[in-house]
């Protein structure tokens, strides 16, 4: 895995400089500057956006994944490949607009009882979902060249630095919240073009097309694999954003921002896992296609301890610090502790099932993926109608717990009773263990007035007891090596 690690190891630091930008601007500027239903207007619309994203992909971008290595080829230009990876959703693209004007009155109908912004600025809805469509594509396009850290680049530092500074603009009264909404969507554009750019610098910008290469039996599996491909995307993206959107329909945007900040906090438990499965996902698309079972069942457990162990330590961090970290927000913020732990444990429990998704979607098994997750979202849809007006935010939480932990079992008995693999060993239970032994002795921590002090104490217990485990322990090997390399680093031992 010496390849998967050095680009994981680049996308894990960017994904963490991100995760820091993203931080001071979802907890801090954003809370501070706009007004709760404003910042609840740019969650939706992001999430809505996505959502259409994937419906005007029409299945492009996994089929990129899952195709292009049979087309890979530099000498012959990959076969025009890009050239229709850009026209297909280009197609798409054009009927969900004009799908999205004709019906623009139920869609806006739902939401402007309680959230009236969201009429305003239906419009941007189109343009912010081209720009997410093709960076989308981009993507895909040089993962499959097995360059994954520019997109991770673009999307986790250089976007979110030019959204700190259109709210420190908007801060400083130099231009209205019209005009920032506009430029908040003009940054994705940036995004894009520049990945874009960055592709042509590689030398693998081929966009005059080539058909030779698509003969009627490679079309035929394509097509059919795209065909499910954009169901199962699109219900995949829809999935990880439903409760936003209905939360900004069955209550306001004002409770939609509180629940985004919450969930953004429970988010970062995974993004170490964002930067490994970024390089992971082509090399286990190559080994399906080979039938290589040893290569897919070793990403498979290494993906699983890794990142439980990781993941832990970071939902440890945010959970005991929790108070403290909501000392940064409006007082209205707090409100979202629950949907936090809810989001936290449910995020975590993904991490432990391993890459149980990216197996099923890159075998020729991948139908039960999509029905799978359809099952699931409908589940999804109806106990967020259920939870949310009892709970409300909370609701939502539950809602999307209960989900996750439903879809990844699912995928971990499937996987078993097709593949023979699944991803826990004896250290599974060790490491389950320790973090919450970690857990246990820092929350019963005395708690210290100067409430930085208790911060600080608090953190370098759990982070001091984790590292002497894994260093102790033969629970992960990657890590162990992974935390040796970095104290020989900065003590310069050899």
């Amino acid at each position: 895995m010496g390849m998967v690690l050095r680009q994981s190891l680049m996308n894990t630091m960017y994904s963490y400089a991100g995760a820091v930008i993203g931080f001071i601007n979802i907890i801090w500027l954003f809370p501070y500057v706009l007004e709760a239903e404003q910042f609840g207007l740019t969650r939706v619309m992001i999430s809505i956006s996505m959502i259409g994203a994937q419906v005007a992909s029409l299945g492009m971008g996994n089929v990129t994944l899952r195709f292009f290595p049979r087309f890979r080829n530099r000498e012959k230009r990959h076969f025009g490949f890009l050239f229709i990876a850009v026209v297909i959703p280009l197609a798409g693209f054009l009927l969900l607009s004009i799908a999205g004007w004709l019906f623009r009155e139920p869609v806006v109908s739902f939401y402007t009882d309680e959230s009236v912004l969201f009429g305003e600025y239906y419009k941007l809805l189109f343009p912010l979902l081209l720009f997410i469509l093709y960076f989308h594509i981009l993507e895909c396009y040089i993962r499959s060249l097995f360059d994954t850290v520019a997109a991770t680049f673009l999307q986790d530092i250089l976007l979110r630095l030019l959204h700190t500074s259109l709210i420190l603009v908007y801060y400083f009264d130099l231009i209205p919240f019209h005009t920032f909404m506009w430029l908040f969507v003009l940054a994705y554009a940036v995004q894009t073009l520049l990945l874009l750019a960055h592709i042509g610098i590689k030398r693998h910008l081929f966009i005059i097309p080539d058909f030779s290469g698509f003969t009627g039996d490679r079309v035929r599996s394509m097509a059919d694999y795209a065909l499910f491909a954009t169901i199962g995307s699109v219900a995949t993206i829809a999935f990880s954003n439903i409760d936003m959107i209905m939360l900004g329909g069955l209550t306001t945007l004002g409770e939609t921002a509180i629940y985004a900040v919450s969930f953004y906090l429970a988010s970062m438990i995974k993004i170490p896992s964002k930067g490994l499965i970024k390089i992971s996902q082509p090399i286990i698309a190559e080994a399906n296609n080979k039938n290589d079972l040893d290569t897919v069942s070793s990403i498979y457990s290494k993906s699983s301890i890794n990142q439980l162990l990781v993941g832990g330590i970071i939902f440890i961090l945010v959970w005991i610090n929790l108070d403290h970290i909501y000392r940064f927000l409006p007082e209205e913020y707090h409100a979202g502790a629950y949907v936090f732990l809810f989001v936290g444990l449910a995020k975590l429990f993904e991490m432990t099932a391993g890459f149980n998704a990216t197996i099923i979607r890159t075998s020729r098994w991948y139908r039960f993926d999509l029905y799978a997750t359809l099952l699931l979202l409908a589940l999804m849809i109806i106990t967020n109608l259920i939870f949310i007006p009892i709970f409300g935010i909370v609701g939502a939480a539950m809602a999307t717990a209960l989900s996750i932990l439903l879809q990844n079992s699912a995928a971990f008995f499937y996987i078993k009773y097709r593949f023979g693999i699944q991803p826990f060993s004896k250290a599974t239970p060790v490491a389950l263990l320790v973090l919450a032994a970690i857990l246990a002795v820092s929350a019963a921590i005395p708690e210290v007035p100067v409430w930085i002090l208790d911060l600080l104490i608090r953190s370098s217990v759990a982070a001091g007891l984790f590292v002497l485990a894994v260093v102790s322990l033969n629970i992960s090997d990657d890590l162990r090596q992974f935390i040796r390399d970095t104290l020989r680093l900065f003590t310069g031992k050899r």
